[in-house]
C-alpha cells in the first residue's frame, strides 16, 4: 500500500502540472504592420475622386460631382458624370473615366479618358448608369437628347470598360418627336432596351404612334442593328 501510494503521487503532481500549462492563456497575436485598414465605400469613392481629379471636380466649365467607382478584373475605375455649369444649348454632358491602380488605402492615376462619352444639351445628359448585363465587363449606358426647332431627338450610347480604354459598343437614336414643329401628322416614339442576351444581342423596344422592335446583334466587336435601316425618323 504505501508502495502504491508512492507512485501515485508524482503522477497527481505530473496531471497537476500539466492541467496548469492547459489554462495557461495563448498569447495575443500581433496584428501585421504591413496589413492596411480596409476602407468604406464612400471613404474608397472619395479617395477615387481625389485621385482622378486632383486639382478638384471643377474642370474648366465642367462640374464632374456624380460618380460611381467600379471594381473590374484589371483594376478599379472611376466613372464621372459632368454637367456644364452655365450651359449653352449646344453643350453636351459629358462622361470621363479614370483608371485607377490601388496604392495604401488610396489610388494612383493609371490612364485618364476625359471625354469617354458626350451626349445631350444644355450641357447636361438624359440618364447614364454602369452595368452587368451586356457584356462580361462593365458597360456604360448614356442617353442625352435636346429639341431642336420643334423635334425633340435622344441617342442612347454603349460604352464598355476595356482593359485597354473605354470603347463605344453600340449606338442609336431612342428618342423621336415632332410635334412641336407640326401641327398634322405628328410623330412621337420612345425606345427601351428590353430582352438582353449577355454578350449575344439586345431589343429595343419602340412605343408611341406606333409600336416595333429593333435588335441589336453583338458581331465584329459591337452590338449593331439587325435588318438594316433604323425604322426610327432621323432627326
Amino acid at each position: 500500500m504505501r508502495r502504491a501510494a508512492a507512485l501515485l503521487l508524482p503522477a497527481l503532481m505530473l496531471a497537476g502540472c500539466g492541467g496548469n500549462q492547459a489554462q495557461k492563456p495563448a498569447p495575443t497575436p500581433t496584428p501585421s504592420a504591413s496589413a492596411a485598414p480596409a476602407l468604406d465605400p464612400a471613404a474608397r469613392l472619395a479617395a477615387a475622386v481625389k485621385a482622378s481629379f486632383p486639382e478638384g471636380v471643377n474642370q474648366g466649365p465642367i462640374t464632374f460631382d456624380d460618380n460611381k467607382l467600379v471594381d473590374t478584373a484589371f483594376g478599379p475605375v472611376l466613372v464621372s458624370h459632368g454637367h456644364v455649369r452655365d450651359p449653352a444649348h449646344v453643350d453636351a454632358g459629358t462622361i470621363a473615366v479614370h483608371y485607377l491602380d490601388a496604392d495604401g488605402t488610396g489610388f494612383k492615376l493609371r490612364k485618364a479618358y476625359p471625354k469617354a462619352a458626350e451626349s445631350g444639351s444644355f450641357g447636361d445628359l438624359a440618364e447614364w448608369s454602369v452595368s452587368d448585363k451586356f457584356l462580361d465587363r462593365p458597360v456604360i449606358y448614356v442617353e442625352g437628347g435636346g429639341t431642336w426647332q420643334g423635334y425633340t431627338c435622344s441617342f442612347t450610347t454603349l460604352v464598355a470598360l476595356e482593359p485597354e480604354g473605354p470603347k463605344e459598343v453600340a449606338s442609336f437614336q431612342s428618342v423621336y418627336d415632332n410635334g412641336g414643329a407640326v401641327e398634322d401628322n405628328a410623330q412621337s416614339v420612345r425606345g427601351k432596351i428590353g430582352a438582353i442576351r449577355k454578350g449575344v444581342d439586345f431589343t429595343v423596344k419602340f412605343e408611341g404612334t406606333r409600336s416595333f422592335a429593333e435588335r441589336y446583334v453583338w458581331r465584329d466587336g459591337k452590338y449593331q442593328r439587325e435588318g438594316g435601316e433604323s425604322q426610327v425618323p432621323s432627326c
